[in-house]
């Protein structure tokens, strides 16, 4: 049931992948006039990088999911989810195991007819291919849910990157990694730092943490 199981780390790889697509955006934000209602101000106070006419800011992708709240939380969803199915695939399996054991055990001992074992028999191939084709339905519906979950990731980060350059005035952010085609950026423009931090100040006014218990 290899298929159904996905960690938190295939996630993360995932996103950082879709994240890579911010440069392709090419953001113009000095044209976003209406990124939300709520302005920069009233969600985050941070650090602020000023920019020059025509200037260009960075963001190191790689950091930013390894330390974006959003990223642990979806990943425990997916988690959570591919563990259910994983749980309900392999109830059903032992059942399947269970009754074609006894069957087999019915025909060695000849307590069985002929006729009833065959009945049996096709049921059992019956669930055989039922299992096959849930496993396969239940991997369908994680990659969807991966794909849809790197898609929020993708689009909380660009609408950050919209609120907080609404001040920065950046005419492009760009996106890097470790991997990624940018060998140097002068640390000046690298607004990484603010990014986590910005993003994670917003997850926690979105996410509260639970009142301690009394």
């Amino acid at each position: 049931m290899e298929n159904t199981k996905l960690s938190r780390a295939s996630i993360v790889l995932s996103i950082i992948g879709l994240v890579g697509l911010i440069a392709l955006y090419v953001i113009f934000f000095n044209s976003i006039n209406k990124v939300q209602e709520t302005k920069p101000a009233e969600i985050i106070n941070l650090p602020s990088v000023s920019s020059s006419e025509g200037s260009i800011a960075f963001v190191n992708s790689d950091l930013v999911l390894s330390q974006y709240k959003l990223v642990d939380k979806l990943g425990k969803e997916l988690e959570r989810e591919s563990k259910r199915k994983s749980d309900d695939i392999s109830s059903k399996e032992q059942e399947y195991q269970k009754d074609a054991a006894y069957l087999q055990e019915q025909i060695q001992r000849q307590t069985i007819s002929e006729e009833s074992a065959q009945q049996i028999y096709s049921q059992l191939m019956a669930t055989q291919q039922d299992l096959y084709s849930l496993q396969e339905r239940y991997s369908m519906e994680l990659s969807r849910k991966e794909i849809e979950m790197n898609m929020i990731l993708l689009d909380s980060i660009r609408k950050f990157l919209g609120r907080y350059n609404s001040s920065a005035n950046f005419d492009y952010v760009l996106s890097y990694n470790d991997n990624g085609g940018i060998l140097f950026a002068k640390d000046t423009f690298d607004i990484t730092p603010q990014v986590i931090q910005g993003i994670n100040n917003e997850y926690d006014i979105k996410f509260p943490p639970p009142p301690p218990k009394k």
